[in-house]
């Protein structure tokens, strides 16, 4: 422990918790040697009697300063880069030179609000809160800061999920109205439930046309899949195949990979309109291909999970009950076999076999 000059500033120099730490306490035209050593007794005094907060040392950090740390590490850890760069924009702006020794929860309240008024989702507005929460544990663990002043931070509630499952008169409407070299997207995501990230990545190494097999190694669950490829697939990447000279299966108009959301929108937005499909995300087209699955061709779980990649058998059952017309067909099938069984009974005039054939619908729907 000791005092010392660097520069034009005195520093007390002790330890923490076994943790060597410098504090800056003035400038050497305002305070002599002596009063930086009564500091520093001061310090080890707020130690010793246990009053001392170290928070109050920590160099004072901007958000700016912190989230540009954040996103160099994010670009080195996260596979969906972007979705990082896109979220830290309206925190960067919203906690613009506000420093972090200075928030607190009531500054992240504020700024759900905020968003909230913008007609932004709960789903949207807690990735952005993911991020910033996600941030501070990682200051913490860099050492930029030594608690977090967002603990205890909490979400949005985020209305139950209800997959929303195209029939197949509307993914042909989709299809047919889209332009021409998204309709193979379209159709890959339809025929193999792949992910909007899987399909955009998606090069010619992994494409099996021999064998007629989709290789997936980049995955969400981190796991690679493979996934047989339809005869209408294969007929459509043949020619594209033919087509192209870029190294991934699915373009832009211009052959370019898709290095932004911006056209996908542009003509998944487009092809949606024309179709008169109604509300509809891109994502749905796996909801589709999992329900017709499990619902529609009565596949089993686990053959389904391998294709489609859920490691979670509940995420699956969601989807079981997504077909009203699977539930109709169930329920009508249910009612025309009650109807068969009490057509059994002998209808006759009088009022003995009339009793009798209302006695036996009644043991009938009370033992149901």
């Amino acid at each position: 422990m000791g005092v010392y000059v660097k520069g034009n500033r005195w520093f007390i120099d002790y330890y923490y918790y076994g943790k060597r730490k410098r504090e800056v306490v003035g400038h050497v035209d305002k305070i002599t040697r002596s009063i930086a050593e009564k500091a520093l007794k001061a310090r080890v005094g707020e130690i010793v009697q246990g009053k001392f907060n170290i928070a109050q040392t920590d160099k004072p950090v901007s958000v700016e300063e912190l989230m540009d740390k954040y996103l160099k590490w994010a670009k080195d850890n996260h596979k969906a880069y972007e979705r990082d760069i896109s979220a830290s924009k309206p925190l960067l702006y919203f906690f613009k030179g506000k420093k972090i020794k200075n928030l607190n929860l009531w500054h992240v309240e504020k700024y759900k609000s905020e968003r909230r008024n913008q007609d932004r989702k709960p789903e949207t507005i807690n990735k952005e809160l993911g991020i910033l929460r996600r941030m501070f544990n990682l200051a913490i663990e860099w050492k930029v800061i030594s608690s977090n002043p967002i603990k205890g931070i909490k979400l949005l509630k985020v209305p139950k999920f209800k997959p929303r499952v195209l029939k197949e008169d509307e993914f042909i409407n989709l299809y047919n109205v889209a332009s021409s070299h998204f309709k193979p997207i379209l159709l890959c995501a339809f025929s193999t439930g792949m992910r909007k990230g899987e399909i955009i990545k998606l090069n010619w190494e992994n494409v099996d046309l021999k064998d007629r097999y989709i290789h997936i190694t980049e995955t969400k669950n981190n796991e690679s899949r493979s996934i047989p490829i339809s005869d209408i697939l294969f007929d459509a990447l043949i020619e594209i195949r033919n087509n192209t000279n870029s190294e991934y299966v699915f373009t832009t108009p211009d052959g370019k990979a898709y290095q932004s959301n911006t056209a996908w929108k542009r003509a998944w937005n487009t092809a949606l309109k024309k179709s008169g499909v109604g509300k509809c995300r891109f994502h749905d087209l796996r909801h589709t291909f999992v329900s017709n699955l499990i619902v529609g061709e009565k596949e089993d779980f686990a053959t389904v999970m391998e294709l489609s990649g859920h490691k979670d058998i509940r995420m699956l059952k969601r989807y079981s009950h997504t077909r009203e017309e699977a539930k109709k067909v169930a329920i009508s099938k249910l009612g025309k076999r009650l109807k068969a069984l009490t057509m059994d009974t002998p209808m006759d005039t009088n009022t003995e076999n009339k009793e009798i054939s209302q006695s036996n619908l009644i043991n009938l729907t009370s033992h149901n």
